[in-house]
């Protein structure tokens, strides 16, 4: 049993790849009916074992993806938090990668774990991100970890033309320091 092998019984199942994913993956919520979640939860947290006593690209994008495709449950999400030792790597591995379900996730957990330019990271989600979602969560975020810089950086979204972003914005603005 490996990450690897797992993930490919998911995306068998799912008739989907991680390039394929994220456009067709509708709404999400299906992720969660998938019947082997136990044994890739197990393999998941045996990655995150292996990379703290060795980080290894490859099987730390194997663990973005397991994070994008456990987005519902948040189990990976939690795991990451409690068991990786150094955060860091893994962290910039999912804020910089394709996947937004694994960014708007790296975004939540920077909002209350100390890692090297977390607030740099969060810049990068608020200011190059198309996905709104994770827009929004980078801004939720950063408004926790600096909330100065996030009523600046809100304002101009208070007239944006999704309506979630424009409530977020007028949040963190109502909120002020």
């Amino acid at each position: 049993m490996s990450l690897e092998t797992e993930l490919a019984k998911f995306w068998e199942w799912a008739n989907m790849t991680p390039e394929t994913y994220n456009e067709q993956r509708g709404l999400g919520e299906w992720e969660v009916e998938y019947p082997g979640w136990e044994v890739l939860y197990k393999v998941a947290n045996e990655a995150l074992e292996q990379l703290n006593q060795e980080f290894n690209h490859d099987l730390a994008q194997l663990l973005v993806y397991a994070l994008s495709i456990d987005n519902e449950a948040g189990l990976l999400l939690k795991s990451v938090e409690e068991k990786l030792d150094d955060k860091l790597r893994f962290v910039r591995k999912a804020v910089y990668s394709d996947q937004p379900q694994a960014r708007w996730q790296m975004a939540e957990l920077l909002s209350h774990t100390e890692v090297e330019g977390r607030e740099k990271m969060l810049l990068h989600l608020i200011n190059s991100e198309e996905d709104k979602y994770v827009k929004r969560r980078a801004l939720l975020s950063l408004s926790q970890v600096n909330p100065t810089k996030a009523i600046e950086l809100a304002k101009p979204y208070v007239r944006d033309t999704d309506p979630f972003l424009k409530l977020v914005a007028k949040e963190i603005i109502k909120k002020k320091v």
